[in-house]
């Protein structure tokens, strides 16, 4: 499926994960002539069974989007941005920095001023929370948390073992501010979508445990009709990788094209 122009594309990935998790998404990008970078975040350059990097635990959002920032502009400020959950998130706020010259988020982890509490996403997320000091230490999630939250609606069991494998450790400070943002006096989740001003498309999936489809929706509703938003009713979280990731990839660069149109 071609565009037409060619376009500079800069993915974003998500918590625990790394630039390579886009791999097959790129592809598709790729082939229909879209030049793409997607950089690991801050201090995620390691393999699965290092060790935490030094400092990683008090990483702050604010830390991983500067470096993105300059990564971005070494690459091209006018790219597409598109980021997936975390990378979601950032994203958005790459873009609130005047950057990018079109915004996609596929489930976005939720900003500063989001109702905070869902049950689902404890399963991964609740026994990282029940550690002491867990906000200024790395950490990773267990198998079974991801598996019934992250890779589930029909993700094969071994791309989730395959995914789940190459996760790498992330910033306790990271999730405090998105977790518990009301107690975050720089509000580092913050986004200021009223700076947006580049053709934005939100992709949700319904069956989505780790960021629930109310939290996207609000995403999509906070740029105040000026984003486009999908919503499937069969895909879950992993809207990157199987089963999702022809229809993603079609609906995205449905939007690039008409992006690229519309510029």
């Amino acid at each position: 499926m071609g565009m037409g122009t060619a376009r500079s594309v800069f993915l974003i990935h998500g918590m625990w994960g790394r630039g390579a998790y886009w791999e097959r998404f790129a592809e598709r990008l790729e082939a229909a002539g879209c030049r793409v970078a997607a950089p690991d975040l801050l201090h995620h350059d390691i393999a699965p069974d290092d060790p935490p990097p030094d400092g990683l635990g008090t990483l702050s959002l604010i830390d991983y989007l500067d470096d993105l920032e300059t990564k971005l502009k070494a690459f091209d400020e006018q790219a597409v941005i598109i980021g997936h959950s975390m990378g979601g998130l950032l994203a958005q706020q790459l873009a609130a920095r005047g950057l990018g010259s079109a915004l996609v988020a596929l489930s976005p982890a939720p900003s500063a001023g989001m109702f905070p509490f869902r049950l689902k996403p404890l399963q991964v997320f609740g026994p990282i929370l029940m550690r002491p000091g867990w906000w200024r230490h790395p950490h990773k999630p267990s198998w079974e948390g991801v598996r019934a939250t992250v890779f589930n609606a029909g993700v094969p069991e071994d791309e989730a073992r395959r995914e789940f494998a190459n996760y790498v450790w992330d910033s306790g400070r990271v999730l405090f501010e998105i977790s518990h943002w009301w107690l975050d006096r720089r509000r580092a989740s913050a986004v200021a979508r009223e700076k947006i001003a580049v053709p934005t498309l939100v992709i949700g999936g319904r069956q989505d445990a780790i960021v629930p489809v109310p939290w996207i929706r609000a995403a999509a509703r906070a740029f105040g009709g000026r984003a486009a938003y999908e919503e499937f009713p069969d895909f879950g979280h992993w809207l990157v990788g199987e089963p999702a990731l022809s229809t993603i990839a079609d609906r995205v660069l449905r939007f690039l094209g008409s992006a690229a149109r519309a510029g």
